[in-house]
């Protein structure tokens, strides 16, 4: 609580539309990250406006330059995912393929969990446990 009352005014309001959005608690990384998207689009999108009036000989930017600058970039920023139907189509033509087989002899063996560089150690903690443990 300390700290969020040190914080700078733009990340206390990405804070409170993250809590309005129901997430009540996050990294400070978080807000750092969403502060710099926020910083750089914004920026991308004053640029192109004034691009735009010095492309149309005025020296002011008006609304419309920052209009047309902004549905330019929705375009590549924002894209929807496929609709599900496409989505779908896709998985029965992928999924009716038969996976190869192999056999034993040409695979490679892989080594057990303990002695694998990419094998995950991990203990759960329990919710009503107290002990203060090391997070890396």
């Amino acid at each position: 609580m300390a700290a969020e009352n040190q914080a700078p005014r733009d990340a206390k309001v990405v804070s409170l539309i993250l809590r309005s959005l129901g997430i009540e608690e996050c990294e400070p990384k978080v807000i750092i990250q969403l502060l710099e998207f926020a910083y750089k689009y914004s920026t991308e999108i004053l640029l192109d406006a004034v691009l735009y009036a010095e492309h149309a000989n005025r020296k002011n930017v008006t609304s419309a330059d920052i209009k047309l600058s902004l549905q330019t970039k929705v375009g590549r920023h924002f894209v929807p995912p496929p609709p599900k139907q496409y989505m779908n189509e896709i998985a029965v033509t992928v999924n009716s393929r038969p996976l190869l087989m192999y056999e034993d002899e040409i695979l490679l063996q892989v080594p057990p969990a303990k002695l694998a560089l990419f094998g995950l150690e991990y203990s759960v903690i329990k919710k009503d446990s107290e002990t203060k443990r090391r997070i890396y």
